[in-house]
């Protein structure tokens, strides 16, 4: 049986209209990539409203010179579509990023998935999900062209290509992937939505987390047709095997892919660019602020709930303030069977600090216990700080 031919082209130290270009040049050139008269969808990775520069956000200019090179090929339509996390404005995204700019230049249609009819999809081959509601725009184009940014994940080690589909199902689906097995459903998503393209934006990476901070300019920027190998070699900048990322494993088991990047046909004129692994790529993780009375049991968090926690406790640090309590939040604690029940009842901690439940994952445990609840789905970080003080 003849071996499946994987390749990834990756450029780096040039404008980014030219490492588009050349990407574009190394796969067989836009002609060869897109059909004429196609309809075609662009995925940016707008998670938050922030700029590129934070890290956190696809860089526009990329957007702006492949559309350039799709305009060639006389498009039907080109749509920009992207869902930003839970409790998150993807308008207001497009906007502070600059993609809704690159949109109007181009005539592109901007798309809040959010907003577009959800429509269910069968899983035949899913370990978890059987059925996943979907944009409908998704299922309508021609061509899905995939554009991540490359940066650490708190949860998933990294976020690229595969995870990045995660924009595309709704809100609810989003919770749902992190109640579950976050990263089996990341897998199993990927066998009925494959981009026909993926270029990853590793010009500006975050090292901090996946809403941002520490960025690292890395100027570089990866393609291929297929998402898997195209993500194994990405995962290789920040220092990481394929086999070391749980969804990149479990995709390459579904045959999504190549199983480690021996088996990538690797076009690159200089040597990829890496962080030294068991250095910075083993220290990546989300903030970790000095609260030291501060206990936290999560499972299951979603970044938004998680992002509201940690800007909560950078202000308590820079306050120099440290509540003594210990936080309960995620969607596995949302059911009273969970392995974390125990815990609940007060004084069975062995802290015996006071227990404070956050977001609608943990409301039951503030309805059965006698302990204090945040309100939010997701909970505002202004809430969390305003209790936490209150016990510093």
């Amino acid at each position: 049986m003849e071996a499946i031919h994987y390749t990834v082209t990756v450029h780096s130290d040039e404008s980014i209209r030219s490492m588009v270009s050349n990407c574009l040049k190394d796969l067989g050139g836009i002609d060869q990539l897109i059909t004429p008269s196609s309809r075609i969808l662009l995925k940016p990775n707008l998670v938050v409203a922030k700029p590129n520069s934070s890290g956190a956000t696809t860089n526009p200019l990329i957007l702006d010179a492949l559309i350039e090179h799709l305009i060639g090929t006389s498009p039907c339509e080109i749509i920009i579509g992207e869902s930003s996390e839970v409790g998150n404005d993807t308008m207001k995204a497009y906007k502070v990023t600059g993609i809704q700019d690159i949109a109007r230049k181009w005539k592109a249609t901007l798309l809040d998935f959010k907003k577009d009819k959800q429509i269910p999809i069968d899983i035949p081959y899913g370990k978890v999900l059987r059925r996943v509601l979907v944009a409908e725009t998704v299922k309508k184009v021609n061509y899905i062209i995939n554009l991540p940014i490359l940066k650490v994940h708190s949860q998933t080690t990294v976020t690229i290509g595969m995870k990045n589909l995660k924009g595309c199902i709704a809100d609810k689906e989003k919770s749902r992937f992190h109640r579950l097995n976050l990263h089996q459903c990341i897998a199993d998503l990927n066998t009925v939505l494959i981009p026909d393209l993926t270029i990853v934006d590793a010009t500006l990476c975050s090292f901090n987390w996946e809403l941002g901070g520490m960025p690292v300019r890395l100027n570089t920027i990866l393609a291929g047709r297929n998402t898997l190998a195209t993500d194994i070699v990405a995962a290789s900048m920040l220092g990481y095997r394929g086999d070391e990322v749980a969804h990149l494993r479990l995709a390459a088991q579904a045959h999504l892919g190549p199983t480690n990047i021996e088996e990538i046909d690797i076009i690159s004129s200089k040597k990829i660019k890496k962080v030294q692994p068991g250095q910075n790529a083993d220290t990546i993780k989300e903030p970790n602020y000095h609260l030291p009375e501060l206990e936290v049991i999560e499972k299951g968090t979603c970044s938004s709930c998680k992002g509201a926690l940690l800007a909560a406790m950078r202000r308590l640090h820079k306050e120099r303030q440290s509540p003594d309590c210990t936080i309960l939040m995620g969607q596995r604690l949302r059911d009273r069977e969970c392995e974390f029940a125990p815990v609940f009842k007060y004084g069975t901690v062995k802290s015996k600090k006071p227990l404070v439940s956050i977001g609608q994952c943990c409301h039951w445990v503030a309805d059965h216990y006698p302990i204090k609840h945040i309100k939010g789905c997701p909970v505002k970080a202004e809430a969390i700080y305003r209790h936490l003080k209150t016990n510093s």
